[in-house]
């Protein structure tokens, strides 16, 4: 593999695209005249942050790093009124080709990134451009609709109380005086007066469409040619898309699912961390220099199976090991059934009786079902530390199922999926399943999880619709992936609600759904179960041994209830990205639900002081859904720009 043997020189330039916007791009590369391959990747976060990792590191071993702000973001110039817009898509195909003609640059290039930078290294995998070769896409989605703004059919609470206003406060921020000198301000000003907050348009597009699908890959997978590197962790986001962008990929692939959340797997928690640097360089060695470093002989996918440890918001290390299999899903998997039983059973026999009132059960809406299941992928924090803690709490608020002690262990690894035979009283419902495993002290610890809006109950095989109240829909949720082991001694449990607290904003009214589970309605869940240990324990897998987990930085989540004004109420504050926030139910009135947020943006410039201060609420009725958003600039203490925006949609399907 590359071994350092060159200094590294940085500079930063402006490069005019097509339709004359100048991105601001950072460059470290070998002090050297010869050409190296070229690593790239753009932000919106701003190139020199942490939020956009350019490991500058790297070019020490023959590689020339480049990173760029996307336009109307950071320091580049340009306006931004949308997420993956069109003309930042056709900047990277722009750069791609760009980075390839310069003469620091052997014509070879590869793109990878975290989170956005994954999201934008898939698009250009599919858009390929010529000179791009290959990619390392580390938590991203191949359908950010399907899978961040709305999952399972509603818009997800995080969306607008912690990303929105991020974004909103950064992207009206300051470019750097020192890049643009005496055209500073008309830089700033064009961003300031043509710039959208993101949470307009994803309001505008809360429905699936044309928006949504031209930043999509999910239908256009086999297009991608290039080979690709899926790394994520099952404290992340998005292991499950990206699984599933492994599996359908049809050309040279790789994946790497640890026990991480949102950071690179060397600086990661929950741990074991690894050697990623290695890792990467065996990747980029073998497809960008042409070196032969074994990756491309050994089986293509690593994966971490967890292990039974007490549940806790937040860890240093995860209990479990590595394993390696040859693909996904699982090569020998075998699919068990259980199915739902009266009594609170959980049973392999499928049931017998035809009708009665022993037949079914009743899931009422609960305001803070799910309350105890964790914020995905962490929420608002960058290191998940709203991990799921014990279940029984959340019991109260569902209907429960659960297995006899089981007498051996069960390799669980891949998508379970439940076929409930549902009916509700209400036109648009939600429902949750939790697979949980159940110690011999009570103890249940969440495996994984499925959500559902039932009005999207075929997506994406047919548009939304409403529910026949009382009518028996069969709806196929399929949870999120896993890989756990149960052991002997423990006891599988089924958790079904109707509502999801802290990830689905509620429905627009407090519904009660019945699970049926008769012969001709035989609610069930399929486990995908792998034979003990047929994978290899990776080889060129390096642990990292007694290193320190990275230090959290001071967040507070609190969960309550208003007792005066009769509501559920989460609130945040995450003091490293000057965010806070806080959550809303009526619990009278579901329909009545609101997000009011913050974020503040700091910059310096030589003496003078910029803050960037975006507010935002976002609140629903029963027949709409708002969402109002006020940037406030100040500079040195004195205001300087004001602007606000507001946009209301009718709530359809969710």
């Amino acid at each position: 593999m590359s071994a350092p043997q060159f200094d590294v020189c940085t500079q930063t330039v402006h490069v005019k695209v097509p339709d004359g916007t100048e991105l601001s791009v950072l460059i470290h590369r070998p002090d050297s005249g010869a050409r190296f391959p070229c690593l790239l990747t753009y932000t919106p976060y701003r190139k020199g942050s942490g939020l956009g990792d350019s490991f500058s590191g790297i070019a020490a071993k023959g590689y020339a790093i480049v990173i760029y702000d996307v336009r109307g973001t950071g320091d580049s110039a340009g306006a931004c009124e949308s997420v993956y817009s069109d003309a930042e898509r056709a900047d990277g195909y722009f750069m791609v080709e760009w980075c390839a003609r310069q003469d620091w640059c052997d014509g070879n290039v590869g793109m990878w990134g975290i989170s956005y930078g994954a999201v934008v290294s898939l698009q250009m995998a599919r858009a390929a451009p010529p000179s791009l070769k290959a990619v390392i896409a580390r938590s991203g989605t191949d359908d950010p609709y399907a899978e961040w703004t709305n999952p399972g059919g509603s818009p997800r609470n995080y969306i607008y109380e912690m990303y929105a206003p991020f974004m909103a406060a950064r992207n009206f921020a300051p470019p750097n005086p020192q890049e643009w000198g005496e055209r500073w301000e008309e830089v700033w000003r064009e961003r300031l007066e043509r710039s959208v907050p993101w949470g307009v348009s994803f309001v505008e597009n809360m429905s699936d469409g044309p928006f949504w699908r031209d930043r999509a890959v999910r239908d256009k997978l086999s297009e991608i040619r290039c080979p690709v590197f899926v790394v994520d962790g099952w404290a992340d986001w998005y292991p499950t898309p990206m699984l599933g962008i492994f599996g359908q990929l049809t050309g040279p692939k790789r994946a790497l699912i640890g026990p991480w959340s949102h950071q690179w797997p060397h600086n990661a928690l929950p741990g074991p961390r690894i050697d990623w640097e290695k890792e990467a360089l065996r990747w980029w060695d073998y497809w960008l220099k042409g070196i032969d470093t074994g990756i491309t002989s050994e089986p293509p996918l690593t994966i971490f199976v967890r292990e039974y440890a007490r549940p806790q918001g937040s860890k240093a290390v995860e209990t479990g090991s590595f394993t390696s299999e040859s693909g996904w899903p699982i090569e020998g998997t075998e699919h068990i059934v259980y199915y739902l039983a009266s009594a609170g059973r959980l049973s392999r026999q499928p049931p017998v009786s035809s009708s009665g009132l022993d037949c079914s059960d009743s899931v009422p809406y609960e305001a803070t079902a799910g309350a105890c299941a964790g914020k995905h992928g962490g929420g608002p924090f960058r290191y998940n530390c709203l991990m799921p803690l014990d279940q029984r709490p959340d019991e109260p608020k569902c209907q429960v199922y659960t297995t006899d002690v089981l007498s051996q262990d069960m390799n669980l690894i891949g998508r379970p999926r439940a076929l409930l035979y549902v009916s509700s009283t209400e036109s648009i419902a939600q429902i949750t399943a939790s697979l949980c495993a159940v110690a011999p002290d009570g103890t249940s610890v969440l495996i994984t999880r499925g959500f559902m809006n039932l009005a999207a109950r075929d997506y994406p095989r047919q548009a939304p619709s409403l529910l026949a109240k009382g009518e028996i829909y069969e709806v196929e949720l399929t949870l999120l992936a896993c890989a756990y082991v149960i052991p002997a001694g423990h006891r599988i449990r089924v958790m079904i609600a109707s509502a999801d607290f802290l990830n689905m904003w509620p429905a627009p009214r407090a519904c009660v759904n019945t699970i049926h589970r008769s012969r001709a309605s035989p609610s069930n869940i399929s486990l995908p179960l792998v034979p003990a240990r047929t994978g290899v324990a990776p080889l060129s897998l390096r642990v990292l041994r007694n290193d320190p987990a990275p230090e959290l930085p001071p967040v507070v989540f609190i969960i309550g209830e208003d007792i005066v004004n009769r509501t559920a109420v989460y609130e945040f504050e995450n003091v490293l990205f000057g965010n806070r926030g806080k959550f809303e139910v009526s619990l009278n009135d579901c329909a009545n639900a609101r997000v009011d947020a913050e974020a503040a943006y700091v910059c310096k410039y030589g003496t003078n002081e910029f803050v960037v201060r975006a507010t935002c609420r976002t609140s629903s009725t029963v027949d709409t859904f708002r969402h109002d958003t006020e940037v406030a600039i100040t500079m040195n203490g004195k205001s300087y720009w004001t602007n606000s925006w507001s946009v209301t949609v009718p709530r359809s399907f969710f």
